[in-house]
């Protein structure tokens, strides 16, 4: 059986931002359509209906209605009154003000904030369990996944990261395993893995495993630089983690290489410096040096011309040559690797 929409039910109308149905049509609840519905009944006759009206008129409690309005809040939808400084606008210049700055957010860099620090009430989390079979098979789902009683602290939580960040269910549960294989089962460590994913726009089970298989591959590279270095901390810093993706994906750079750039950042500045390192290595890119053998005739490039500056420097002050150290030992390098075969030109 089909249906369609009767022509007779175009009398009175009033418009609904499409972001309702095309965003969070998934995510949202019975009370929240209810309440936005009413909200947007009677935005265009100029009134902003009290909790108390909306409460009245979908027939759900006070407490319900304003977690609702939390949930469109958050999402860009509603406005506190007292916070809104367009609320006098008209209803088609207000709607235009919102356009113009949802194009100026697409330019900047998605931020989202801390999910609240108030919590649903215990009645408001049974009362979303009641609504919808997908959180009660979430809770039973993350009890198996992080070995624990799933109480009313993780209910609240897995219900705020959906939200707050508009995780779908079955994206939540791939970010519970990845969570688990971290050893990061606080409820804190879930919801701060929850606000990364929102950031990269990892909302779907596609987008989720491909961030995992590329959180894999740049621990597997770590662990590579590791052996060859010796750095203590067993898994990357965010920033360590930043700059190995990039030089993996982006510059295709395996951890021999990254090593080497590691071996050049120690002599030249007596440290490990990612931001050295990255300069190093965006220079091989860019000039197609690609192996450690291509690099050992780059550095012998390098020491040319810092002997030469220096013979120039030592002819101008009257002193003997001084003897520029070699940047690394190549066949040193390839004892202490792994797996690293290179041939000498």
């Amino acid at each position: 059986m089909e249906f369609k929409i009767s022509p007779s039910a175009f009398g009175n109308m009033f418009a609904i931002p499409a972001a309702i149905v095309d965003e969070n049509l998934k995510m949202a609840g019975a009370v929240q359509l209810k309440s936005v519905l009413y909200m947007f009944r009677h935005f265009y006759s100029g009134k902003n209906p009290s909790l108390e009206e909306i409460s009245k008129a979908i027939g759900y409690d006070v407490d319900l209605v304003e977690d609702a309005m939390m949930f469109w809040l958050e999402r860009g939808i509603v406005s506190k009154v007292e916070d809104d400084l367009g609320e006098q606008l008209k209803p088609a210049e207000k709607i235009a003000e919102v356009k113009s700055e949802a194009k100026k957010e697409e330019i900047k860099e998605k931020t989202v904030s801390e999910i609240p620090v108030s919590k649903p009430s215990h009645e408001q989390v049974a009362k979303r369990c009641s609504e919808c079979d997908q959180f009660r098979m979430l809770f039973a789902e993350a009890q198996q996944k992080l070995g624990k009683t799933i109480g009313y602290d993780g209910q609240s939580t897995l219900i705020m990261i959906h939200d707050s960040y508009g995780l779908p269910i079955e994206v939540i549960l791939m970010l519970l395993e990845y969570a688990v294989s971290k050893g990061k089962t606080g409820y804190k460590s879930l919801a701060s893995i929850a606000k990364q994913w929102c950031e990269k726009d990892i909302d779907t089970l596609e987008a989720a495993e491909a961030y995992i298989m590329e959180q894999s591959e740049v621990d597997g590279l770590w662990r590579e630089f590791q052996q060859l270095t010796g750095v203590k901390n067993a898994n990357p810093t965010t920033k360590q983690r930043n700059y190995f993706s990039l030089w993996s994906k982006a510059y295709g750079f395996n951890a021999e290489m990254i090593y080497l750039a590691y071996e050049i950042s120690i002599e030249r500045t007596e440290k490990m410096s990612l931001g050295y390192m990255d300069k190093v290595l965006k220079s091989w890119s860019e000039n197609s040096i690609k192996t450690p053998v291509d690099v050992e005739k780059e550095q012998e490039k390098w020491r040319e011309g810092q002997k030469a500056k220096s013979s120039s420097k030592a002819s101008k002050e009257g002193k003997s040559e001084t003897k520029t150290s070699s940047s690394y030992d190549l066949d040193a390098f390839a004892k202490k690797g792994i797996g690293i075969k290179y041939k000498k030109s």
